[in-house]
């Protein structure tokens, strides 16, 4: 099963379902995708996160419940996670599994990807949060670890995906 993970636009393609950091001596997974949402089977969008909010709060997330009690609102739907702060609009944590039909409306060089690749699951993240220190701000356009930007790129993610601030 190989899955397409879009951070922005740029696209990731990996047969893992799991997100790392690496800050160059350790590798910490901070995502992990238990369930792609499939309505003929009855399942939902389900992960496990381990992240720190904009204001340092430590969340954790273990199959889609707020694991730790952290000061967070959890938005659950069948295909969509959201991590909210209080008082803000704006989601630490969005994890969205794309319908086909959805495809379309994607950046061309990542749509021609899923085509020639054909992923099972297409899954965007956004948000503002930290891993292991580092700040990680994705958005529509571009995904940013520390100052580093991230756009318009296409990994064959065959070890998982790797995100670390360095630029390779």
């Amino acid at each position: 099963m190989k899955h397409a993970f879009i951070f922005g636009t740029t696209i990731f393609l990996s047969e893992r379902n799991t997100l790392t950091y690496s800050d160059g001596l350790s590798n910490i997974e901070f995502l992990r995708i238990l369930s792609f949402y499939d309505n003929q089977k009855g399942k939902v969008l389900s992960i496990d996160a381990n992240i720190n909010a904009p204001n340092g709060e430590v969340i954790r997330i273990s199959a889609n419940n707020n694991e730790n009690n952290a000061n967070v609102q959890l938005d659950v739907t069948s295909g969509r996670i959201k991590v909210f702060q209080p008082g803000h609009a704006e989601p630490v944590l969005d994890v969205y599994q794309f319908d086909p039909h959805e495809y379309p409306g994607l950046s061309s060089h990542v749509l021609n990807e899923i085509h020639a690749q054909h992923p099972d699951h297409v899954v965007t993240i956004k948000g503002n949060f930290f891993v292991a220190g580092a700040h990680f701000l994705i958005e529509n356009e571009k995904m940013f670890i520390d100052n580093n930007g991230y756009a318009n790129g296409v990994e064959n993610a065959h070890n998982g995906v790797i995100l670390s601030a360095a630029v390779a």
